[in-house]
């Protein structure tokens, strides 16, 4: 074997073992978040972001698509770290910039936000 197949098999190996083990993360994550308890934070929300999100493949760089937005939102607990949530557009536009009220997560899944009235 010369030294170009040899190279690309490690490479191909090396994406391979390295994608393998992303999904397995993934997976065990879905699974910790889905046996959580839900948990209640009093929030304010700090900071919202929304920015495209480049989701194309090379190849679908060619035609134009409307792009993908992310949608971001920084909470701050009474006590603690920020917490960052990224999600729907419409649960984003809901959320107003200086707002309190409850957050629920379950493990790192966002549920819901409620405002105090």
């Amino acid at each position: 074997m010369n030294k170009f197949g040899l190279l690309g098999f490690i490479v191909a190996a090396l994406i391979i073992i390295l994608a393998t083990r992303r999904f397995f993360e993934q997976r065990k994550q879905n699974e910790i978040n889905g046996h959580s308890a839900v948990a209640t934070y009093q929030v304010t929300v700090t900071e919202k972001k929304d920015y495209p999100y480049p989701n194309m493949r090379s190849r679908e760089r060619d035609v134009v698509f409307p792009e993908t937005f992310r949608y971001e939102v920084h909470f701050m607990p009474l006590s603690g770290k920020t917490i960052v949530v990224y999600i729907k557009e419409d649960e984003y536009k809901e959320i107003a910039l200086h707002s309190r009220g409850t957050l629920s997560m379950q493990g790192t899944r966002f549920i819901r936000y409620e405002p105090l009235r």
